[in-house]
């Protein structure tokens, strides 16, 4: 997955003082911290103590630490909230184990709240609690398509997605659809390149949007979530269309390995457009490590993205507090520090952030679309190798 480009002095030193929280029982973590807000109220004021497991890069860390967690104390001083964070989701097959486990026997897993890659997993299973806008009434802002992916287990609090990045300094009048992108390839040589889809969601969205467009749009909603080899057939016009661009991408072919290679690429003018990693790339230019002239924007039909979930666990004994805590999530001023600290999208559609963040993410704040499933993407990054990075161009 996508990685922040630096790391701040305090995020490095408060990643070494949770890593062994982390990796722990949450029972003797040392990561405690109580939380509060000003959105929701719990229905009791006795003291509720829940505990909220999350990983990934120590941004997500410092984002519940410092910010959130805080925040919601100042309303809410009787709820608790310890976080226990795993850097890099070290501990995920672990705590989903521990989960599934507490389920079968059932038990109270220690755990109420989690933000973590595994949440898709743990709905799949049955694992986490069906969430409703009866109890979480601002469920109401969040797309009905991503509630409806993990099957109203998980609510959406952040997102990204893949978007093309140009030097304004170079291009003038960027391509606006992926039909008008690949025309700009041809008409500038050298001047475009994509990691090899593998190494970085960014190439495989490109991939992927080239593939799909190629194909009978009757046949396109299948490869969200089918299992049918079949539909393979109808990749071959976008393959060939990706393998008639070789000449023309940088260096006569030149796929990168990985998002942050693109981005690098673009930073010293090697290439002037690529697609790219919205918060990889808001974070970069934030850092002053892209020129101020890299621009962002996102194509018709758009590149894909997605939500990060968090789910109420099934048998957690504090629904009623984590759903309170769920629903302020999605308010205003709090999803508006989520995107500022994230340098992500909100959870919440963007017609129910404040103006301000409306206009400085005009250029990106449309819809996203749905990758392809793994159950395909496999075959698709295999082929790919074959027919585009590994034959020569005619």
């Amino acid at each position: 997955m996508k990685a922040k480009i630096a790391m701040s002095t305090m995020a490095i030193a408060a990643l070494s003082s949770m890593v062994v929280a982390g990796c722990g029982d949450p029972s003797s973590a040392n990561t405690t911290n109580t939380a509060s807000g000003t959105a929701a109220k719990t229905t009791s004021a006795k003291t509720v103590n829940m505990t909220l497991y999350t990983s990934g890069d120590v941004n997500v860390q410092t984002l519940w630490q410092n910010d959130l967690i805080p925040m919601y104390q100042k309303s809410h001083p009787n709820v608790h909230i310890r976080v226990v964070y795993s850097a890099d989701g070290v501990n995920d097959t672990a705590t989903q184990d521990r989960i599934t486990a507490a389920e079968k026997a059932k038990k109270n897993s220690g755990f109420d709240i989690i933000d973590a890659g595994f949440v898709t997993n743990l709905a799949q299973a049955n694992l986490l609690q069906k969430l409703n806008a009866k109890e979480i009434p601002l469920m109401s802002h969040v797309d009905a398509a991503l509630l409806k992916q993990s099957d109203y287990e998980g609510l959406p609090y952040r997102a990204s997605s893949v978007v093309l990045a140009y030097n304004s300094d170079f291009v003038k009048n960027p391509p606006k659809t992926l039909s008008a992108l690949l025309t700009w390839i041809k008409d500038n040589p050298g001047k475009f390149t994509y990691n090899s889809p593998s190494s970085g969601g960014s190439g495989d969205a490109f991939v992927t949007n080239v593939v799909r467009s190629e194909m009978p749009s009757a046949q396109q909603p299948a490869m969200v979530s089918g299992q049918d080899k079949s539909l393979e057939k109808y990749w071959t016009t976008g393959l060939n269309t990706l393998h008639s661009l070789t000449p023309d991408i940088y260096r006569n072919g030149f796929y990168p390995n990985g998002n942050n290679a693109v981005l690098q690429l673009l930073a010293n003018q090697s290439i002037w457009i690529a697609p790219v990693w919205s918060d990889m790339s808001l974070a970069a230019l934030a850092q002053h490590q892209l020129p101020a002239s890299v621009k962002l924007l996102q194509l018709t039909p758009p590149f894909n993205g997605g939500p990060a979930d968090v789910g109420v666990v099934a048998n957690s004994p504090n629904k009623a507090a984590a759903d309170a805590f769920l629903n302020w999530l999605l308010t205003p001023p709090v999803q508006s520090i989520v995107v500022s600290e994230m340098d992500g999208y909100p959870g919440v559609e963007w017609k129910y952030m404040p103006a301000s963040v409306q206009k400085k993410f005009a250029s990106i704040s449309g819809s996203f679309s749905t990758g392809i499933s793994s159950f395909y993407s496999n075959d698709l990054h295999q082929l790919w190798q074959n027919q585009v990075a590994g034959t020569p161009s005619k």
